[in-house]
C-alpha cells in the first residue's frame, strides 16, 4: 500500500525571515528593516518561538543589537535539551585580542559619538597585541599567529573585515570592531580572562 505523504507546504510565519537572520548571527540597528522588523512588531512572538527550543532572544537597544543565547544547562526546565549553540572556549592568543578590543570599544564609545565600532588596520591590531603577545621565535612566526587570531575572531563575529580581499599591504586591513563583542565579554568574563592571562604569564 502506498505511503499517503503531506506535501503541503507549511506556510511561514511573518516573522521568518528575523528568526532566519537571527539564526545566522547578530541583527544589527545599522540593519534598519530588520532591526525595525524585530522590535517594533515581532520580537514578543520571536521570545516566544525560540524559547520552545530553549533559545533565549537578547534584544539591546542601548548598544543596538540583538542575538539568540542557549539557556544556561543548569537551568532545570533547560538541562535536558542538547547545544544548538556552541560554546566559545577562547585560546590565550585570542583571549589577549578579545580583552584589548573589548578595551578599544570602550575608549571608542567615549571618545567618538559619531558611530558605534571602531575601525582598526591589521597594522594598529598589531601594534596593539605585540607587548601582551608571547615571545615568537620570529617574527614571521608572531605576524602568521596574529592573522590567524584574528581571522579566528573575525569567524566569531568579533571582527568584520572591510574593504576587498586582497591588497598590496596587508597591514592595511581594515577591520570594524563589532560592539557584540560586549555581550560576550561583560565585566566578569572580561575579569576572568584578565585572571587567566595573567597566570599565564606568570607562569
Amino acid at each position: 500500500m502506498e505511503e499517503l505523504l503531506d506535501t503541503d507546504p507549511i506556510a511561514p510565519d511573518h516573522f521568518a525571515p528575523i528568526a532566519i537572520k537571527l539564526l545566522q548571527g547578530v541583527i544589527y540597528e545599522e540593519e534598519a528593516r530588520h532591526w525595525q522588523d524585530l522590535t517594533k512588531l515581532y520580537e514578543q512572538p520571536l521570545r516566544r518561538y525560540f524559547g520552545q527550543i530553549g533559545l533565549q532572544l537578547i534584544v539591546d537597544r542601548n548598544e543596538g543589537f540583538a542575538f539568540l543565547k542557549q539557556y544556561k544547562e543548569d537551568q532545570e526546565d533547560f538541562a535536558h535539551l542538547p547545544r544548538l549553540m556552541r560554546k566559545r572556549t577562547l585560546n590565550f592568543d585570542q583571549s589577549i585580542l578579545c580583552v584589548l578590543l573589548r578595551e578599544r570599544l570602550d575608549e571608542h564609545t567615549v571618545r567618538d559619538t559619531a558611530s558605534r565600532e571602531p575601525i582598526m588596520s591589521l597594522r594598529e591590531i598589531r601594534e596593539m597585541v605585540e607587548l601582551f603577545f608571547r615571545e615568537r621565535n620570529t617574527q614571521h612566526r608572531f605576524l602568521k599567529d596574529l592573522k590567524k587570531t584574528v581571522e579566528d575572531l573575525r569567524s566569531m563575529g568579533f571582527l568584520e573585515a572591510i574593504g576587498p580581499e586582497t591588497l598590496e599591504n596587508e597591514d592595511e586591513r581594515r577591520y570594524h570592531v563589532r560592539r557584540i563583542l560586549k555581550a560576550f565579554i561583560d565585566a566578569d568574563s572580561l575579569q576572568d580572562l584578565l585572571n587567566t592571562i595573567a597566570s599565564s604569564i606568570e607562569a
